[in-house]
């Protein structure tokens, strides 16, 4: 137990909206079907969140793929909506690419269908996304941009290479103090085809599954 960290595990956090909690309720009940070799990872993830904890009470997370178009901004989202599920305080989740693209439809489709809402704030060309899951808690602000750049951290974060490609084009992020590679499948292949709404499902589904995983690792240790 971090006895001795500060965190407000007392803090009131507002529930997510229904559809979402019971996406997430349901993901929950297939973690243990998670592969072991998947576990390690994702066990050294939550041991790096509560390095974190003990240092400095708060944990920052920033989520690589290549284009920031799909499975880093998907990550960056169930990053900082799974803690206040969980009611785990002191998350704070960002996403980057190595190159900027767009956040991309078929996600933002993927993510309303499980529950969040999702707003486009303009302009037409790489818009901003506010985006909400849950009553009186503040939007997060999505778009496409570099892991470099502003709002995303510059110390004292753990990075997360979400995508092979990213992992092997950047082999250093500066200001990390962990970093992790946790590849998913990207669901671009399916992009144009009949199979577009079942691949970014099982997307969402398999990056929420391992961060429930991950983040319930430090809640029961806190």
């Amino acid at each position: 137990m971090l006895g001795e960290t500060k965190l407000l595990k007392s803090s009131r956090m507002s529930p997510l909206f229904q559809n979402l909690r019971n996406f997430l309720h349901e993901r929950q009940t297939e973690t243990e079907g998670i592969l072991p070799d998947r576990k390690r990872i994702l066990t050294q993830f939550s041991e790096s969140i509560l390095e974190s904890f003990e240092k400095r009470s708060k944990a920052t997370i920033l989520f690589v793929c290549t284009q920031n178009s799909r499975r880093s901004q998907i990550s960056q989202i169930f990053g900082a909506a799974i803690p206040q599920f969980l009611g785990v305080p002191g998350i704070k989740a960002f996403s980057g690419g190595t190159e900027i693209s767009t956040f991309h439809p078929n996600a933002i489709t993927a993510l309303e269908t499980i529950g969040f809402r999702i707003e486009n704030e303009g302009p037409p060309r790489n818009p901003k996304y506010s985006i909400r899951w849950a009553d009186g808690t503040p939007a997060l602000i999505a778009f496409s941009k570099k892991f470099s750049d502003p709002p995303n951290p510059h110390r004292d974060f753990i990075v997360i290479m979400v995508c092979s490609t990213a992992d092997e084009a950047c082999p250093y992020v500066a200001g990390a103090e962990a970093r992790i590679s946790l590849p998913f499948e990207d669901p671009k292949s399916s992009d144009d085809t009949s199979e577009v709404a079942s691949k970014y499902l099982e997307t969402c589904e398999r990056i929420a599954r391992e961060l429930l995983f991950t983040f319930q690792l430090v809640k029961n240790k806190i």
